[in-house]
């Protein structure tokens, strides 16, 4: 039986496990144990987001390189860092990080500008 966490107390420090219990309907990140509320992006993010995932869909998919993950999807780096970028690719090569709940290992290459993309 799955313990959950209905009241996050920002003062802990955080696990990914920790962090998998958490009962609530709020987007969360976890950083060296810190976590953090991630609030929803504005609209125009979500225009401009929404735009560049279909363009790597297509193209991943056209050329039949991996997979690609929209947000919110958790990746996780360690046990005490769990992200969720806009857009994430999974090379067919690192498809194995593929995890039911969440994308369990590092990217290769990790851009973070405007928009969080990660590649993997």
């Amino acid at each position: 039986m799955q313990t959950t966490i209905s009241q996050v107390d920002y003062k802990k420090q955080y696990t990914y496990a920790d962090y998998f219990a958490i009962n609530d309907d709020k987007r969360y990140e976890v950083m060296e144990g810190r976590i953090m509320m991630v609030p929803a992006p504005n609209t125009f993010h979500q225009r401009i987001s929404s735009e560049i995932g279909y363009l790597f869909v297509k193209y991943v998919k056209g050329n039949d390189l991996g997979s690609v993950f929209l947000a919110p999807t958790d990746v996780v780096l360690s046990d005490d860092v769990v992200v969720q970028p806009d857009i994430l690719f999974i090379s067919k090569e690192k498809a194995g990080i593929i995890g039911e709940q969440a994308i369990m290992g590092g990217p290769g290459h990790c851009c973070r500008d405007y928009l969080s993309i990660v590649v993997v």
